[in-house]
């Protein structure tokens, strides 16, 4: 699990160095268990139950920096440090081995809790979201295996335990204490990769400078809205629109400038579109607009008002308030009309827009060979 993790260490994604320390600090806690019997004590006992303490809680860490949550050092530490002093005095003081392992299970079983709780929100917030509900009910179980361990130690105080001690109880104890932290970054690996594919994947359908939808997604999400017309029969239109003048935009501002207004146009049109509507920039200046269930009156409606919120202007830092405006063209989906012909005449439309004084907009002819 620490190999996994440290290959995923240049993902950007928070909480894979708290995993990646807590992994490599239990390695070494548990081999210093490992030396019970040959090393002193205070190395086996005490700093062997630090490190091994240590691991959850990084863990615990990890997990409230992977949802942007802040992280309660303080806190943290004083827990780690409280139980093992507890651990100390039960073994330097009195020496109480059932007790010892008491206390070290309860204080796990608690760090376990925390990890388990501040996944549940997000767990029941995303239905779907297998891999942290997978870590929500590792840490659970791991919960109460510690809590069982805790009652079943608490109740033999006085009795002359080991550790090793080979009884079933025991070794099953012993084994969902070894297997924890494997299991639960097991759970952190599986949401880091989520997180990577879920990003990768808005990345590759969306615009980097604008966040609007590329054009490679809009193609798609077009595509599969025609044919679902064409099955259904409902209405379906398209706006495309572009920046009047940008290039003068660009020359006379500069291309920053010219960034602020694409980002700006995408900003302002997500206010004025359904949440069922795609918004894509297309290339360049050039956006387009999916309005599914949408027949011609009520898009000219919806372009009318996306005309209105970008006849503005946008801060230009130094050069102040550059105002803009755009053209738009749309189209409503013929019977049998394939998704080219459907665009082309509403590029059509758009260049009628541009020759009639732009800052408008144009209703696109029928098709030749279609109804009106």
């Amino acid at each position: 699990m620490l190999l996994v993790l440290r290959s995923l260490a240049r993902a950007g994604v928070a909480g894979i160095g708290a995993w990646s320390r807590a992994n490599g600090i239990a390695i070494a806690g548990l081999l210093l268990f490992a030396g019970r019997g040959i090393l002193p004590g205070i190395l086996t006992i005490e700093t062997a139950n630090l490190l091994f303490l240590c691991a959850p809680a990084l863990m615990y860490a990890g997990f409230l920096q992977y949802l942007q949550r802040p992280v309660p050092r303080t806190r943290l530490a004083a827990w780690v440090v409280a139980s093992t002093g507890l651990l100390a005095v039960f073994h330097g003081v009195v020496d109480a081995p059932p007790v010892r392992i008491a206390l070290s299970s309860l204080a796990h079983g608690v760090l376990y809790f925390a990890i388990a709780w501040s996944l549940r929100g997000g767990a029941q917030a995303h239905g779907r979201d297998y891999p942290r509900r997978f870590a929500t009910w590792v840490a659970g179980v791991l919960c109460a295996v510690h809590a069982a361990r805790t009652l079943v130690y608490a109740a033999q105080y006085g009795a002359s335990l080991s550790l090793f001690d080979d009884s079933v109880l025991n070794v099953v104890f012993f084994a969902a204490g070894t297997l924890a932290l494997p299991a639960l970054t097991l759970g952190a690996v599986m949401m880091v990769n989520a997180d990577i594919i879920k990003r990768t994947t808005w990345a590759a359908d969306h615009d980097h400078l604008t966040g609007a939808w590329s054009r490679r997604a809009f193609f798609a999400l077009a595509e599969r809205e025609v044919e679902r017309v064409h099955r259904g029969g409902q209405p379906l239109s398209v706006l495309i629109f572009d920046v009047d003048h940008f290039k003068d935009i660009n020359d006379t501002h500069g291309h920053a400038c010219g960034d602020r207004v694409l980002a700006d146009i995408v900003l302002r049109a997500e206010t004025v579109i359904r949440s069922v509507d795609t918004c894509a920039r297309l290339g360049g200046e050039e956006f387009a607009v999916l309005l599914p269930d949408t027949g011609e009156e009520t898009a000219r409606v919806v372009a009318e008002r996306l005309r209105a919120a970008l006849d503005r202007g946008v801060d230009a830092g130094e050069a102040g308030l550059v105002r803009y405006t755009v053209s738009i063209g749309l189209a409503t989906l013929q019977a049998g009309e394939s998704l080219a012909a459907l665009l082309g005449r509403a590029d059509a439309a758009l260049y009628d827009a541009k020759d009639g004084g732009r800052n408008r907009v144009c209703a696109a002819a029928s098709a030749a060979g279609f109804p009106a």
